[in-house]
């Protein structure tokens, strides 16, 4: 695959995110690096937002707009949950006797604050490398057992959040013939535009940019309303700006 051309695994709903959201990036973050580009650079935004808008007309038109979202309230408290029990576990770890390399081992060498910002279906993972790592410290963790206990429940309803948001969303994947046309196009507009910003940034050398600008590309996605490639739904998109 070309470097930095579009996810063929984004979906119809994830059209919507990454579109505005590159959309916004491109006309806050790319227009004024280079001034002469700017005329330029703003037609190759708004031709992205019209093909998003049209995805979005598509999927009203066909009343596909009503998702399984992890923004509902229950959904919301069983990530804050997992991610509560793991902040709780690493100062808890933190307080014991060589509590640095506890929590190395507890998060697989990442930062706290980069294991929360995780994903669900990412953040569970965590959750099983944090029981393995209390499993290896156990005798140096003296509440060992309540602590498997409490972050082996978390992750058991993380887990099951997702597999039901996982199923959800195999249950509402086909597309109509319309909806599939909307895609296609979108997915094209996409490619070409992050060949273009591509083109734009790179002479400035500032193409380490793109995973700011297209958020398909980040490690830690900022878009709302996106999955990772295991599965995760997405909330019910607004429509294009």
């Amino acid at each position: 695959m070309i470097p930095f051309m579009a996810d063929p695994y984004i979906d119809q709903y994830e059209t919507i995110a990454y579109g505005k959201f590159g959309v916004g990036q491109i006309l806050t973050l790319v227009v004024g690096l280079d001034p002469d580009a700017d005329p330029f650079v703003k037609i190759v935004a708004a031709r992205l937002l019209a093909d998003t808008e049209a995805m979005w007309t598509a999927l009203a038109k066909s009343g596909s707009i009503e998702v399984v979202t992890y923004t509902e309230q229950e959904s919301a408290n069983v990530i804050a949950h997992a991610r509560s029990t793991l902040r709780r576990l690493v100062a808890y770890a933190e307080s014991r006797a060589d509590g640095d390399i506890i929590v190395r081992d507890i998060l697989q060498g990442d930062t706290l604050a980069v294991t929360l910002r995780r994903r669900p279906v990412k953040l569970a993972a965590a959750l099983e490398h944090a029981i393995l790592g209390i499993k290896k410290h156990a005798t140096r963790l003296p509440e060992h057992v309540q602590w498997t206990l409490d972050v082996t429940a978390a992750h058991s309803a993380l887990a099951d959040l997702n597999g039901s948001v996982r199923q959800a969303r195999t249950d509402r994947r086909s597309m109509t013939p319309e909806i599939e046309a909307a895609r296609t196009t979108w997915l094209r507009r996409y490619s070409s535009t992050k060949l273009i910003i591509r083109g734009i940034l790179e002479p400035l050398g500032r193409a380490s940019m793109m995973p700011e600008i297209f958020d398909d590309l980040a490690e830690t996605h900022r878009a709302q309303g996106v999955h990772d490639d295991e599965g995760v739904a997405v909330p019910e998109p607004a429509p294009p700006i």
